[in-house]
Order: C-alpha cells, then structure tokens, then sequence
C-alpha cells in the first residue's frame, strides 16, 4: 500500500506518475518483487526472474554497500542535474543527497513493481534534498524520451546519469533501451552544447570581422540559386577512400563531366595531385581552419575559387588569392542585423553541421544541382587510416581512437568500425538527404559507411553510365556583386551606436537592481526582496530586447544564457527565500560579469566592423 503522504505528493507534483501507477495497480506482478527484512533489521526487496531469485540489497546490511555505489561519482557539481536509473527502495539515493544535497535530481524506474514498493516504504518528504524534479515509471521510448529531454531544458549544469548496478544486471534489456536513448538525446545535446560553448564568441567575431568580405563577395545563394538545375556535382571529401579515386576525379575535371566541389581540407589531396576543384568550401569557425587553405595561399593559385560561410574563421580568407563567394550562415548575427538586399527579399542561409559536407550539401541544393555525387565522404575508418594522404590532416588512427571505434554497416553491408563524431555527421548527412527529395545523391565511397537515402555506385561505373557528357561551363561562377541595402546598411549602423549606449545604461541599472536584492537578502527583508525580482526580471527583459545585446553579447555568450534562462522556473520554485535569494543574485550577477567582461573584449571589432561599414558606404556614394 502507497503511503497516504506520498499519494497526496504524487497528486499534487507528479501527477502523470500518479496517473502511471494507478493506471497499471491493478495488474502489478505480485510475485516480481517481494520485500524482506534483513538481518540488521532493514528492508531489502527479493526478485523472482526467470526461475531465479536475487536480492536488489543486500540481506544483511543494505546501507553499507551504497557506500561503494556513491563512491564512483566525485566531483558532483552544484545544480547538476542527477537521473538516479532504477530507485530500489532507494538506499543509495539517500546516502548520494546526503554527499551531494545541492543537485537536482530525477528517479527513474523503469519496473513499476519496483516504484510501488519503493513509494510504499520511502517517504519522498524525508529525502535528504528537496530538489526532487520528477519520479517516471516507464519503458515507452516516447515517454523515456519526453523525460530525456525534459531533464535537457531544465538542466543549468552537468548531467550525471547514477545507476544501481543490480538493476542493470536484472533488468539488461531495459537498461539496454534507456541508454540507448540517453546516449541520443543527452549526450547529443551535451555534445552541441560543448561545441557551442567552444564556438560561441568565435562565431560572432568572425562574422565581425568578415563582414567587409561579405560586402564585397557576391553572395552565391542569391546570385546563383537554381542556376544548376539537371547538372551534377561531385562532392569531395578527404575520407580515406579519397586516394583510390583520384584518376576518376582528375578524368571527370579534364572533361568537364561534374561540377567538382571540395569540402573542407580536401583540396590540399587534389592540389597535391594536380587537380584544381571548381570550386572549394570552407565554414569552420577555428583559427586553424586556415591549414584548410594552406596549399593554395602557399603557391599563390589563383585559378580555385573559394565559397566561404560567413562565421567561417576570418584568418581562413585573408590574403586569399582566388575569387571569393559567401554564404550566409545562421551562427551570422551580425549580417542579420545589418545586411538587406535591395528587394528585401529574405537571403537564404546555410544552417551549421558537425561537417562541412553538410554545409556544402545545403548549397548544391540552393543552386539546383539534380544529382550529387558523394566521394571520400568515408565517415568510417578504412583498415587504419582516417583521411586521405595530403589533407593535412593527421591520416593514421592511434590506439585510444581504435579501442573507442564503434561497429557500424558499410556500402557493401559488412561491419566497419567508426566513430560518435562520424555518426553524428552521418546522420545529419541522411537528415537533409531526406528532406531534398528533389536532388539524387549518389555515394561512390568505397568501403565508406553506409548513408540513407543514397544509392552506392563506384565512381567508375558513375562515369560510364552517368558522366557522359561535358556540363561544366567555363565562366560558371561569374556574376555581379550582391546588391546589399545601403540606406538599410547606414540606418542600422546608426542604430547599433545608439543600442550600444542603451546597453551600458541598461547594465548599471541591472547591477544596482542586484545589490538591492543582496542588501534585502542579507536583511532578510524577503517581501522587498520579492519586488526587487519582479524589478530585475523587467531590466533582463530590456536587455533581452536591445540589439547590441542580441547581435554581439548574448550570442557569444549563449550557453550561460540559455542555462539561465532555463534556470528562471527552478528559481521561481525554490521554497528557501535566503536560498532563493543567493540563487538568483549568483546567476544572474554571473551572467552579466561575462557580457560585460565581453563588451570591453569586443569593443575594438567593434569599431572595426563601424568603419568597415562607412568605407563600403563611402565607396558607393
């Protein structure tokens, strides 16, 4: 029988687990678990599985073996968010809170069996922490799923998935599909959480800086989309498998059969070759994105042109001798804020990828080609090697990178081994594979992984039976320069000088508001301190709103940002006023110390980017 203290609980703040439990109480499995006393006078749980019975805790003292269990996870940071997977009748949560008590945390259990008993033994009220999120009892994938991400937006720190290990041996096939998930949802996210923290202020600095570029290049996806339409491009990538094709490459450019696109590194392969693509792309924020180009700046070849994302690293397109074309990317603030064209029409942008294949594969589609044709896109390892030689990029794999190798299908539907970054592009490649329905994608990677929504084809046989004519035009890429908005360009400019000023007001108001509430918490003048947040809450929201914030700060800051505002409802809910209190000057005094820290560093791109924007006015006048 559920204890009355924690139906009510489970009413009043979990309620669809309430609705889980009693949706399945009537039919509970009464012979699965069944509890136990100990010898030291505590509770244990006994399951009966497939003609076997096993303790969850142990028969004789169940508290000292959580020891060993919360002893695997050190370091747990405040405000990271805990999954606890699989509750048992939770000594090991206990004993974790009462170490860690300043976490959020999640009870996942999967066996609703298991849960009832837990809830029939263990008063929620009594846990160490009070920062109990949510309790879930399911094995839906979409209910595990919602949970997962649920975590996500809530999450304004780490996640820490602790595990009881005895669930995991009794119930594998369970445990088997919640991981499976948490690998998907959370550590995905993670993953893209990580490269936007790494990328966050390169991202705006080079869209700073590159803005003069993009004034001055004609931008491709406007003066040259659909031109492709019934045309072929061949997609080069510096997978191993590169080297095998390099005769069928340097065949298809000395007849003009395919448009040739490298990505990325790729080009230094086919120059060490004597091959020049039509054409080379390049978007990777990174100050050493510029070795993707290293070959070409070396001998001075002018003859490749260079397509470039607009948040591309700026040092990546200095000194270019070759014609530069730009695209617009959606990590590009700054171009958004001041760039229009004449008609006003929207420009179309290239959504960031793990991979440039990605970003180049969103502009073949943009220019109308009908057939892409995918070579040393490998995404997989070939025996030992990782690249192709010549691509500056380090080709052999070592050892760490062969133990974490994972097994995944190839072209032929043998096992090949990859890693989690090439699953992650594989999968983004197959996400906008699908969504082109109008454009074939051919892979002719030999030995390459497996990709969805493509048809494999050795190249050699793509030429003999695809390739047969010349296509490629001489002059293929000239055009006029992009028309931007000059009087648009001169009004924003004025504008963001004004918004520049407004922000500085804006941030001493903010740290003023702050120390009111420190000063009323300190006080413990908590119904001041109340109106002081409804106060902040309006000066974040002008901050929110004020275009030198949204253009250049939060962005480069927008990991803390969104962790903060993510954080509001946790905050709003904390029941300790002097908890509260601390809580909210912490985080929200921590996140304007780095917007203004950022203001100072940004400042000098700033004036860069101001007068670069009154010459190319000035030149057009």
């Amino acid at each position: 029988m559920l204890l009355a203290d924690n139906i009510t609980i489970l009413k009043k703040v979990f309620p669809l687990t309430w609705a889980s439990i009693k949706k399945v109480e009537n039919n509970l499995d009464k012979n699965l678990v069944k509890l136990e006393s100990t010898k030291n006078g505590q509770k244990t749980l006994l399951i009966n599985k497939e003609d076997k019975s096993i303790y969850m805790h142990s028969k004789y003292n169940p508290i000292r073996e959580v020891d060993t269990i919360v002893e695997e996870y050190k370091n747990i940071e405040p405000n990271s968010s805990v999954i606890f997977y699989g509750a048992g009748l939770g000594y090991h949560i206990d004993t974790f809170l009462e170490k860690y008590p300043d976490v959020n945390y999640y009870i996942y259990e999967p066996i609703p069996e298991i849960l009832y008993e837990y809830l029939s033994n263990k008063e929620i009220k009594d846990l160490p922490s009070k920062r109990l999120k949510n309790i879930v009892t399911t094995t839906g994938k979409q209910i595990i799923s919602i949970f997962l991400n649920e975590v996500i937006n809530k999450s304004t720190g780490k996640i820490e998935l602790v595990t009881l290990p005895i669930h995991k041996q009794l119930f594998p096939e369970e445990y088997k599909e919640f991981l499976q998930l948490y690998k998907e949802i959370v550590k995905g996210k993670m993953t893209n959480i990580a490269a936007e923290n790494i990328f966050q202020k390169r991202w705006i600095l080079n869209s700073m800086k590159n803005f003069k570029e993009v004034l001055s290049t004609p931008n491709i996806m406007v003066e040259k989309k659909g031109q492709f339409k019934g045309k072929t491009a061949l997609l080069v990538a510096a997978g191993p498998s590169l080297n095998e094709e390099l005769e069928n490459i340097r065949y298809i450019k000395e007849n003009g059969l395919a448009y040739i696109f490298s990505v990325g590194t790729t080009v230094n392969t086919l120059i060490n070759n004597n091959i020049y693509p039509d054409a080379t792309t390049t978007y990777d924020p990174k100050q050493i994105n510029q070795i993707a180009v290293k070959k070409i700046k070396e001998n001075g070849i002018t003859e490749i042109p260079l397509i470039f994302g607009s948040s591309v690293g700026y040092e990546t397109i200095e000194n270019y001798p070759g014609k530069k074309y730009h695209m617009l990317t959606n990590q590009d603030t700054v171009s958004s804020f001041y760039a229009r064209t004449m008609n006003n029409k929207p420009i179309a942008r290239v959504y960031d990828a793990p991979t440039i294949s990605v970003i180049t594969l969103q502009l073949l589609y943009n220019l109308g080609f009908s057939t892409v044709i995918l070579v040393g896109q490998n995404l997989a390892y070939l025996g030992s090697k990782r690249y192709s030689s010549g691509s500056v990029n380090r080709t052999e794999l070592n050892e760490k990178e062969k133990e974490k190798a994972i097994t995944i299908k190839d072209v032929y539907g043998n096992e090949t081994l990859t890693n989690s970054s090439y699953i992650s592009m594989k999968e983004q490649l197959e996400f906008y594979i699908r969504i082109f329905e109008d454009m074939r994608v051919i892979n002719s990677t030999k030995g390459g992984a497996h990709i969805n929504g493509t048809t494999f084809i050795e190249l050699s046989d793509v030429i003999g039976t695809h390739l047969t004519n010349k296509i490629v035009e001489k002059d293929w890429l000239e055009c006029k320069l992009t028309e931007y908005d000059i009087d648009y360009l001169s009004s924003q400019s004025k504008k963001m000088d004004k918004e520049y000023e407004h922000a500085l007001k804006l941030i001493k108001e903010y740290y003023k508001v702050i120390e009111s509430i420190k000063t009323f918490i300190n006080n413990k003048n908590y119904s001041q301190a109340e109106k002081m947040y409804s106060k902040l809450d309006k000066v974040f929201s002008k901050i929110e709103n004020n275009s030198f914030f949204t253009t250049f700060i939060i962005p480069r800051n927008r990991v803390i940002y969104k962790a903060l505002v993510d954080s509001i409802d946790s905050l709003n809910e904390e029941k300790d006023k002097a908890l509260k209190g601390n809580r909210i000057i912490n985080s929200f005094k921590n996140f304007m110390d780095l917007c203004k820290d950022d203001i100072d560093d940004l400042l000098p791109a700033y004036e860069e980017l101001k007068n670069n924007i009154q010459e190319y006015i000035n030149s057009t006048c």
